[in-house]
């Protein structure tokens, strides 16, 4: 296939992806439903109602939590200074549980079997 063709192919499949998107708000339309005649007509929202609904209580709600997830580094003392050394012990999750010692005690064999066992991306298990 020529280039100019390839470009043409490339072309019209785009703009055949992008037809459903671009035609689906044109062809759809708004609902035109009217609430029933026996509801009562909604009262008038006052600006501070609003506010409060929209801004303030949600603005608190933060602040609440966030506070909350502070309170406890707060009473424990704990501040973080740049440029500082880590002052507690080394973690080594995952890692054995008598301490770093017991690492350089410990035996290799599945690293001297491997060379006679298969697996893993082989597929010879």
């Amino acid at each position: 296939m020529s280039d100019l063709n390839a470009r043409v192919v490339r072309r019209s499949l785009r703009a055949l992806a992008l037809t459903p998107a671009l035609a689906l708000p044109l062809v759809s339309a708004p609902a035109l439903a009217a609430p029933p005649e026996s509801w009562p007509d909604a009262e008038a929202v006052g600006a501070l109602d609003f506010l409060l609904v929209l801004f303030i209580i949600p603005l608190g709600l933060a602040l609440l939590i966030a506070l909350l997830a502070y309170v406890p580094s707060m009473a424990r003392g704990e501040k973080y200074k740049p440029g500082l050394a880590w002052r507690n012990e080394s973690e080594w999750f995952g890692g054995p549980t008598e301490g770093l010692e017991a690492a350089d005690k410990t035996e290799q064999p599945a690293v001297e079997s491997a060379e006679t066992d298969r697996g893993g991306a082989s597929a010879r298990w």
